[in-house]
């Protein structure tokens, strides 16, 4: 009774000295911030660990962003420390929970713990894989596998689907608890975190246990938070019960969460993709992409990273993924062609990523000589997969298994309200391959390689039931594609040239002026890049990326209102980004087994100003740039109040105890 009345006082003082903090960090926030309070941004820099982790990712994040190994980081438990905590009234020692299935969990566990060194300076962190350590088979050889599943998407699907079922995680709970939860709970006293946050969704429920177990043996609360990494669908293992909160990033992971009945309402946070700080900080500097002030940004960008030469071009940004995979190279020669035969003035920015196969091959590619075989290709009545395979000269990592298993023809227009795609296109170099329709002035439908029905973007006359989508062509247009004399008139070198060298420079990824000297004049640009660093400025001064489906990409382009164009994704855990970027009108997904209609959906936007616009304000509204300090600012005050409660309990019982003995 006397030790229950003792911890009543201990938790009104606990309280007062609370509140009087409080009052006093609104009264002088001056003396909070020389204490490290959570209003100053500003930090010392972090040692060789802490920037080693950041640049591994940020190299990831930069080759598409979905992707990365073991190997770049060494031991799958890494601990970075900052600063010496004692200095620090507010620093916190973090266990992040993670695994490299797929770099996008280790790049919300990094965004975040560079949050955790900006607003609790002194803060250490470490990331561990619970899995890889203490799992039980096959739970252990998670990465590995997961490497394999991604390459044949089929079986990724048939794996994702059993596992994502009522019965499996029954089973699965009951089987890693009993076989690992008590040497996980050992891992994590180990390190003696004063809060746990899980972003990998089988590091939840034998964690949530652990936690519990570990505040039984010691009388310390040790609080433990989810930070789901997905945006538009999520595997049912992410909702633990007995997290302090969940943190997710749309109304449809919201939605799942609830509808699986194991994490309350008042417990689940809207917060967005937690994104490096970096997006953030050009978010506020560019504002609107489109207005006078944006646009001088953008330029400003742009000559930064040695474009400023290209200020008048219309900008695509081609990613792939960690590893450049996917039919990047056919995309690629697509846009270019489309791009020539409509005379636009453009730049094609491919990030490679590992696949130095393709810049290379992008380096040395004889564009001019490209497009006079196209032409003279097209004659003989070839249709376009026909023309790049003779064309295409690289030994590009093929995504075409996946591409043709994963077609997702989407038969309503995706933005109806306004035309998104609903171009008058009167110049389309692919209007003539495989064409289904009847009409002699139209052409929309063409036929992939297996025969199947394939859709462009509707007109704007389209209506929105219509599962044949039509794009109208002047008979003028239709009749110049087939002149054999303007087809066989040879092309002048300044007309199309291209320059032969791509090269990323040692200075954060800014283009050689030296090895772009040679692209001056030209119509049509294109540049490989390796891995860069300096992804979200790449994004500025974009105007339309095409991408894979991965979500911390589609967050980061969200935040910087870039338009999208999907081309590939994971059955089952990256189909919800489709419907993610699908329904929030900020673009749209063609399959990269179909690069002429995705090259014909990019020039149409390009074309059509008004619609880029509003697809730019659409990315803007679902963009969250600063997810991860609002992420982190909750999850740190919240660990705070646990961890000084502790401690004054701890003090405060020991002497009540001494004097009552």
């Amino acid at each position: 009774m006397l030790l229950k009345e003792g911890r009543s006082r201990v938790m009104s003082k606990i309280m007062a000295k609370l509140s009087k903090e409080t009052r006093r960090a609104s009264s002088d926030p001056e003396a909070v911030a020389s204490e490290g309070g959570g209003g100053s941004l500003s930090s010392s820099a972090p040692p060789a660990e802490s920037r080693d982790l950041s640049t591994s990712q940020h190299s990831n994040k930069a080759g598409g962003g979905e992707k990365s190994t073991t190997e770049e980081v060494g031991a799958v438990n890494v601990a970075l420390q900052i600063a010496d905590p004692i200095n620090h009234p507010r620093a916190l020692k973090v266990l992040f929970l993670s695994s490299d299935t797929g770099g996008g969990h280790r790049a919300s566990a990094t965004s975040l713990a560079q949050q955790f060194e900006q607003l609790f300076p002194g803060s250490s962190y470490a990331l561990c894989d619970i899995m890889q350590l203490d799992g039980p088979p096959p739970y252990n050889t998670l990465v590995k596998t997961y490497k394999h599943l991604s390459a044949h998407p089929q079986q990724w699907k048939l794996v994702y689907n059993v596992s994502n079922t009522r019965a499996y995680e029954m089973l699965a709970d009951v089987h890693m608890k009993s076989a690992m939860e008590r040497s996980v709970r050992r891992r994590i006293q180990s390190y003696d975190p004063d809060v746990v946050v899980s972003v990998h969704p089988l590091m939840t429920n034998v964690p949530v246990l652990a936690c519990r177990n570990i505040a039984k043996e010691t009388g310390k609360h040790l609080p433990i938070f989810t930070v789901c990494t997905d945006l538009g669908s999520a595997h049912s293992m992410w909702f633990a019960n007995g997290v302090e909160k969940l943190f997710v990033a749309s109304d449809a992971i919201r939605d799942l969460a609830m509808q699986r009945g194991k994490v309350p309402i008042e417990k689940i946070v809207m917060s967005g993709l937690p994104i490096r700080h970096d997006f953030a900080v050009q978010a506020e500097k560019m504002g609107d992409r489109h207005n006078p002030e944006g646009r001088e940004y953008r330029n400003f960008v742009r000559d930064q990273l040695g474009l400023g030469s290209y200020v008048d071009h219309r900008t695509v940004l081609v990613m792939g993924g960690g590893e450049g995979c996917g039919r990047l190279s056919n995309i690629v020669d697509a846009l270019y062609l489309q791009f020539v035969e409509r005379g636009m003035e453009a730049l094609i920015l491919v990030v490679c990523g590992r696949n130095e196969s393709l810049k290379d091959s992008l380096a040395k590619r004889d564009w001019e000589g490209m497009h006079q075989k196209y032409l003279l290709a097209r004659t003989s009545g070839a249709d376009f997969d026909n023309c790049v395979g003779l064309l295409s000269d690289v030994g590009c990592i093929d995504g075409g298994y996946m591409a043709h298993h994963l077609r997702r023809i989407i038969s309503t227009p995706v933005l109806p309200s306004m035309g998104l795609a609903g171009l008058t296109y009167t110049n389309s170099p692919f209007s003539s391959f495989n064409s289904t329709s009847t009409d002699a002035n139209t052409t929309a439908v063409y036929q992939d390689n297996n025969g199947q029905a394939v859709s462009l973007p509707p007109t704007r006359s389209a209506s929105p039931s219509d599962s044949v989508e039509v794009v109208t062509k002047s008979t003028a247009a239709r009749n110049n594609l087939h002149d054999l004399d303007a087809l066989l008139k040879p092309l002048t070198s300044n007309d199309f040239e291209v320059g032969q060298e791509s090269s990323t420079s040692t200075d954060g990824g800014n283009i050689d002026s030296k090895s772009s000297s040679s692209l001056l004049e030209s119509h049509v640009k294109v540049i490989g890049l390796g891995f860069i660093t300096n992804m979200a400025e790449y994004m500025v001064a974009t105007d339309v990326l095409v991408s894979k489906a991965g979500p911390g990409t589609i967050a980061e382009a969200a935040s910087l209102s870039l338009p999208v164009m999907l081309t590939s994704f994971l059955p089952g855990q990256e189909e919800g980004n489709v419907d993610y970027v699908v329904e929030g009108k900020f673009g749209t997904f063609v399959s990269d087994s179909d690069p002429q209609a995705i090259s014909d959906v990019v020039a149409g936007w390009l074309m059509d100003g008004e619609a880029l616009r509003e697809m730019s304000n659409n990315a803007r509204m679902r963009g969250k740039p600063d997810a991860a300090a609002e992420i982190v600012d909750a999850i740190g005050e919240s660990a705070l109040r646990w961890k000084h409660g502790s401690e004054e309990i701890e003090v405060l019982e020991e002497e009540s105890i001494g004097a009552m003995e």
